[in-house]
């Protein structure tokens, strides 16, 4: 039973390897032509290896003719042993020349090696050129999928998968699939044909040599089975261990603040050398695995040799004929020991590209259906109908919540921490989808929206700002990318952040650190701020937008939002009351579910759960 079940998996196996690589190959379907091209000239050098075989044994026939009383041909046929009628008819005559330039012609003949082994060199060149053109397009096919699938998964999906191991497949590998596929095709087309043409040589001139210094060959193969389970299971492991280190290089550089404020340099630099030891450890597995093939390849393959030298001796054999027999033998090695290594390259790179494929074929949870329209306008309130919502799929956050924005209202949501605040703005803006329940906008399901038109309608101001490594400029245009540089600057200055852009070198050119670690809390939330002025979405959700400034900056900033919020449907969260005491409408959120709703005149007065809030805050800051 144990070796049935072995069986079983080998052939899963096996059929994994095939999906894969039939997947891989269907990227150069579009480029078929270019891929045909790279067939005609892999299989052209491949067959020119067996023409040189000929060609050398006509040459050693004329350099070393052998016995010196044998007659000088006038002819010289130098592929009849071709088993081919048209090219065993080509004879070259031999010139009638005085033994003093004899040598001129002896040139020439030999001349015939070098020009045969450029043609060679150059469908060798133009096979590896079109399958090195082919590999970046599959490299970029492969890394725009990777990457475009995973940049559409939703904000669950980021919080499950450690960000190193997403960057390790998108950029690493991605390119160990296009790589070994490529590879593994190309060897495919070039060594099998190389071979079997010097082996159609070696049997046209001498077929019992040539079997007995062959016979040897399939034992070949026996190194390569014996070590290809090593080899899958170093592979494997070599890429997870290079994924952790890759996790450990960027938490540390991400959480870099939090390092140095702990002093925890050395423990970091223990916990990358930890996972740089054990990625090397498997990686000398994995060379070593692959490296014994060879000698082990090269001690069965010179039995071949051995063979052939008796069978030479007891035949006595011309010396240009054995050198010839010999050096088609040796040549065929490298394509043998290319071919051997095949097996290897196939298990390790089934690895990485299942991985690839895995991120690709996932789908998202939360996607626009097939039906989906664009948002252009709306006309009409925000609504929660009945939402029920839980993140691990047991213990819900929002529970049966029902609640409507009208267009043109300011509504503030307040509560203590995990009371479901910011996951209501997460719904409304489709990062995550109900389990039960309806968000309508307009009178219409979101889902019959598509993802983009619904956020292109939605500006955000949140608590966590990120700035790309870019410059200022950049940074704000993100809130709409045909923003003008006038427009631009204009948002900034009411964001008030021009006043400290000013200040710096290159004014709004000026580049930020990698998430703007050059710039303090206030300055960069300043920039978020003008992100939303600039983007003049008709909704507006605030997320702590003012937790970074002073009371001072406050004050003058809030003015510049409350200009912007005019006619637009504003939903703020703020654990800093006095920034939302003027709501049309304040929600009060505890556990999922609203507790009380009203302005603030009323909720001080009837609600505790505000009132409780109200006082705590009020009495800190008094």
């Amino acid at each position: 039973m144990a070796f049935i079940r072995k069986r079983k998996v080998g052939k899963e196996e096996i059929e994994v390897m095939d999906g894969v690589f039939n997947r891989l190959y269907s990227y150069i379907e579009p480029y078929r032509g270019r891929f045909v091209w790279a067939v005609v000239f892999g299989a052209l050098a491949g067959v020119v290896n067996g023409l040189l075989i000929f060609l050398l044994k006509s040459v050693f026939t004329i350099v070393l003719p052998g016995e010196s009383g044998k007659a000088v041909p006038t002819h010289f046929r130098p592929f009849e042993d071709v088993p081919l009628e048209a090219f065993q008819k080509i004879q070259i005559p031999r010139p009638q020349l005085p033994p003093e330039k004899e040598w001129i012609f002896v040139t020439v003949i030999c001349l015939s090696v070098p020009l045969i082994l450029a043609a060679r060199g150059l469908f060798t060149y133009l096979h590896q050129y079109l399958m090195l053109w082919l590999n970046n397009k599959v490299l970029f096919q492969l890394r725009d999928e990777c990457f475009t699938s995973i940049i559409r998964q939703p904000l669950s999906f980021f919080g499950e998968v450690k960000q190193g191991e997403l960057m390790h497949s998108v950029a690493t590998q991605t390119r160990a699939s296009a790589d070994a596929g490529i590879q593994l095709l190309s060897a495919w087309i070039k060594h099998p044909i190389s071979i079997v043409s010097i082996l159609i040589a070696c049997f046209a001139m001498d077929w019992l040599y040539t079997l007995g210094a062959f016979i040897v060959f399939p034992i070949c193969i026996l190194p390569v089975a014996m070590i290809a389970r090593k080899v899958r299971k170093a592979g494997g492991r070599e890429e997870v261990e290079s994924e952790g280190l890759m996790v450990t290089m960027q938490e540390s550089f991400d959480g870099i603040r939090l390092v140095k404020a702990h002093a925890r340099e050395d423990f970091q630099r223990e916990r990358f050398n930890r996972g740089s030891r054990h990625l090397l450890e498997w990686l000398m597995r994995w060379r070593k695995a692959m490296e014994i093939s060879t000698p082990m390849v090269e001690t069965v393959a010179s039995l071949g040799i051995s063979i052939g030298l008796v069978y030479a001796w007891m035949t006595k054999m011309e010396p240009g004929k054995f050198m010839v027999l010999n050096m088609a033998m040796v040549s065929i090695y490298p394509h043998a020991k290319a071919l051997s290594r095949l097996h290897l390259q196939l298990q390790r790179c089934a690895v990485s590209a299942s991985r690839v494929f895995g991120y690709i074929d996932r789908e998202p949870e939360v996607k626009d259906r097939d039906d989906a329209v664009d948002l252009k306008t709306i006309d009409g309130p925000f609504e929660l109908d009945d939402v029920h919502f839980s993140y691990d799929g047991d213990s819900e956050v929002i529970k049966g919540l029902s609640l409507t924005f009208e267009p043109g209202k300011k509504y503030a949501l307040v509560g203590r921490s995990g009371s479901g605040k910011s996951t209501i703005l997460s719904l409304m803006m489709r990062f995550y989808d109900p389990q039960s329940g309806a968000i309508k906008l307009s009178g219409r399901d979101i889902r019959e929206f598509t993802q983009e038109s619904l956020r292109d309608q939605i500006g955000l101001v949140s608590q966590d700002t990120f700035l790309f490594h870019d410059s200022i400029r950049s940074n704000i245009r993100y809130g709409r990318l045909d923003a003008t540089d006038e427009e631009v600057e204009a948002a900034a200055k009411m964001a008030r952040a021009d006043e400290f852009i000013e200040t710096l070198p290159e004014g709004f050119d000026t580049m930020l650190g990698d998430k703007g670690q050059n710039l303090s809390g206030g300055q960069k939330q300043r920039l978020s701020i003008a992100r939303a002025i600039l983007r003049n979405a008709p909704i507006l959700f605030l997320d702590e937008a003012m937790a970074s400034q002073d009371t001072e900056l406050e004050k003058e900033v809030q003015k510049e939002i409350d200009e912007l919020a005019k006619g637009k449907t504003v939903v703020a969260i703020a654990h800093r009351l006095s920034t939302i005491l003027d709501s049309d409408e304040i929600i009060v959120m505890k556990k999922g579910r609203v507790e009380d709703r009203g302005p603030h005149s009323e909720l001080v007065t009837r609600c505790p759960e505000y009132k409780r809030l109200y006082d705590l805050q009020f009495q800190v800051e008094g």
